[in-house]
């Protein structure tokens, strides 16, 4: 299936360090409906528990809401986020034609299937070994081995020891591992030295994101994962990126083609049966999507937000969403340690608000 990814006619405004700011009424937005979103977000009597809500619209800041000590210069923990983050890098280094989506990970990870290739990777379909679980099942989580016991001096070549399972491309299985083997073989294509800096060079300073802590494990390699700290601002200058399909100002850094079927689901995903409303969610390449499966049989899993939109998603709640089709850019803070805010409602809330293209 195809889901379209336009956006407005009007030419883009990039933020520079700092985004433009707008009432929501200058930028097509009902102020009073704006408003029930954020009541919502941080009403003490729900069971989530928001930090930050952020709303651009049409690239101009229209509001933004921080809490308990938070501002707009606090460097906030995504999480999972993060990942999205590694997709764009892999974005930007095939741009730079130093690898493609098909060079396969044996090259620097011998252990590995011959047949895993960048792709399968980041459409988290690499068939290895692997259980996702956090604090539910603490004992049989390889994500906690990695992250804190047995794999946490080198990340990359703990996840790259893990059994094949699947054929490569044909089993879709979220893997906080396949990100962080991803970021280890980055650091073989472009060579420690540059590795360093790369994320920066490559990707922040261009969108002027000047304050950001990424982690390292002992080995040296970026946590793709979820060890990434930025501000709610900088967090929204990625979405704009995949907005306007990979282009900065006058600088292409992502083919607008590898934007495409980021955000497309794959056929990895596709092809397994998911446990439960996890058979709903859908992915593309380090995104979530929100995109019907006819193939699944399945409706798209926040039925009042367009089927466009696209996340990138972290533990306890933290959210950037996309929707282009509205020219629109949400990010949310949380700390929901019971269980994450009702996304569908928030996000429609603020959807609801949009009265004027």
């Amino acid at each position: 299936m195809l889901i379209s990814f336009s956006v407005f006619a009007q030419t883009p405004q990039y933020p520079e360090e700092e985004w433009p700011v707008s009432t929501p009424e200058e930028q097509g937005i009902n102020a009073q409906k704006l408003e029930r979103a954020f009541q919502f977000a941080f009403d003490d009597k729900e069971p989530h528990r928001s930090d930050t809500l952020l709303v651009i619209r049409h690239g101009k800041l229209v509001k933004e809401l921080y809490r308990d000590g938070a501002q707009a210069e606090t460097l906030h923990r995504i999480w999972s986020c993060t990942k999205s983050f590694v997709g764009a890098l892999y974005g930007i280094t095939i741009n730079k034609r130093l690898l493609t989506l098909d060079t396969t990970i044996s090259s620097y990870y011998p252990i590995v299937d011959k047949r895993l290739t960048v792709e399968n990777m980041l459409m988290m379909s690499s068939g290895l070994e692997w259980n996702e679980g956090y604090e539910g099942n603490p004992l049989r989580s390889q994500v906690i081995r990695m992250l804190y016991t047995e794999g946490f001096n080198d990340m990359a070549t703990y996840v790259s020891r893990r059994y094949q399972v699947y054929k490569p491309g044909t089993h879709f299985q979220y893997s906080s591992g396949e990100t962080n083997l991803l970021m280890g073989f980055l650091k073989e294509v472009v060579g420690e030295e540059k590795y360093e800096n790369y994320p920066w060079v490559e990707l922040f300073d261009p969108l002027k994101i000047k304050n950001v802590i990424w982690q390292r494990d002992q080995k040296g390699t970026y946590v793709g994962s979820s060890y990434l700290f930025m501000r709610a601002r900088d967090f929204a200058k990625l979405g704009y990126l995949y907005l306007h399909q990979g282009k900065w100002k006058e600088t292409q850094l992502i083919e607008a083609e590898y934007i495409r079927k980021s955000v497309q689901p794959n056929p990895g995903f596709l092809s397994t049966k998911l446990d439960g409303e996890w058979n709903r969610h859908s992915y593309g390449m380090h995104w979530w999507l929100n995109a019907d499966l006819p193939e699944k049989n399945e409706p798209r899993i926040y039925p009042d937000v367009p089927n466009d939109a696209y996340f990138a998603l972290g533990h306890h709640g933290q959210t950037l969403a996309v929707i282009p089709s509205l020219d629109l850019i949400i990010v949310r803070y949380g700390s929901d340690k019971k269980q994450n805010i009702d996304r569908n409602k928030l996000i429609s809330l603020i959807v609801q608000s949009v009265e004027k293209n």
